[in-house]
Parts: structure tokens; sequence; C-alpha cells
């Protein structure tokens, strides 16, 4: 778990030392946005990790790892520019954000899942639900920056890269629910009693 506190925490300090003057990197977008999205990520995925260990359920760290691993790329493809030199790197960074979601979700509701017994099609639904929340918010938070902050478009694409980008943060979650789901149930064949 520590490993991946680090890795978000060294990606926040990264963007804050840019945002502030301190470091000379420059950003195809901006350093707001990315310093809100880590910063957002890393207080939700705390808030739940935390609550689970009070309960007294340790959540996987692979998650957390793979969140933080995925926030790193979207910061490389700002400050290399690879958003604006490959059109297919947004759409990569959204699905692998959109798995990391549901990597979290996933971790979370399979809790519930044990617990409650709710169906495995009941649980990889209220996941995918978790991931177009997210992705909803991350559009958002583009907007409300553009808007407010910049006071013009500079994050936020047009009606068609919104859509885009939102279906590609399902795509990534449904991608993630599926190889959950596989192994899930050729786990579960292997331990049935013959």
């Amino acid at each position: 778990m520590a490993l991946a506190r680090i890795l978000l925490l060294s990606l926040i300090g990264f963007e804050s030392l840019n945002f502030l003057g301190v470091l000379p990197f420059a950003t195809y977008f901006s350093w707001l946005g990315l310093l809100v999205t880590s910063i957002g990520a890393l207080a939700v995925i705390e808030i739940i990790y935390y609550a689970f260990k009070r309960e007294g359920i340790i959540l996987p760290t692979l998650p957390y790892l793979v969140s933080g691993m995925s926030l790193w790329l979207d910061a490389l493809g700002d400050v290399a520019g690879l958003y604006g030199k490959f059109w297919w790197y947004d759409q990569a960074a959204h699905i692998i954000g959109g798995a990391a979601i549901m990597s979290v979700a996933i971790a979370m509701f399979s809790q519930y899942r044990e617990r409650h017994k709710i169906s495995l099609t009941l649980m990889l639904f209220i996941s995918i639900s978790f991931v177009g929340f997210f992705g909803s918010l991350y559009e958002i938070e583009e907007y409300l920056e553009d808007r407010y902050y910049h006071g013009e478009q500079k994050r936020l694409g047009d009606g068609p890269d919104t859509a885009d980008d939102l279906f590609m943060n399902l795509l990534g979650g449904l991608a993630g629910g599926a190889a959950y789901a596989y192994f899930s149930r050729k786990l579960d064949i292997k331990t049935r009693k013959p």
C-alpha cells in the first residue's frame, strides 16, 4: 500500500511544483486539471480504503496502484504533448482510467457481494455505474475549469469529444469487469467440489 500511496503523492508533488511555477515543465492542457484529478483520486481512494479498514477489511493494493499509474500516464500525455501528437492517446488514457476506476469499484463492491450474497451481475452493474459517475465528474471538472479558471475552452473538447471520453471510460470499465467475471468464474469452477 505504501508504494501505491507514494506513487500518487509523488505525482501530486510534481504537479503542485509545476502549478506553482517552481518547476519549468509546460502542459498541453493544464496543471490545475491534473492536480484536481490527482488530489480528487487520492482523496476518494483513501476514504474508501480507510472506511473498509475500519470495518476490518483490507482491500487489495493493486487497484490503488493501477489508479496511480493511470494518473501518471495522463500527466505524461499532458507534459510530453502526447495528446496533441497521437490522436489515439486520449482514447487510450480514458480506457485505462475506466479500467482503473473499475478495479477500485470491484475491490470495494466484491466485499458486499461476499457479505450480502449479491450476484456477480449486480456487483458488476454497480461497479460500472461507479465508472460512469467518476468519468462524468472528470468531464464536469474540465467544463468548470474552462469556464471559471481559464475563461476559454482549453481542456473540454467539443460534444463528440466529451461523449467519446465517457464512452472510452465505460469501455475500459467493461473490459475490467469482463476480465474479473472471467477469472472469478474460472476460480469458482476450480474450487467447486466434484
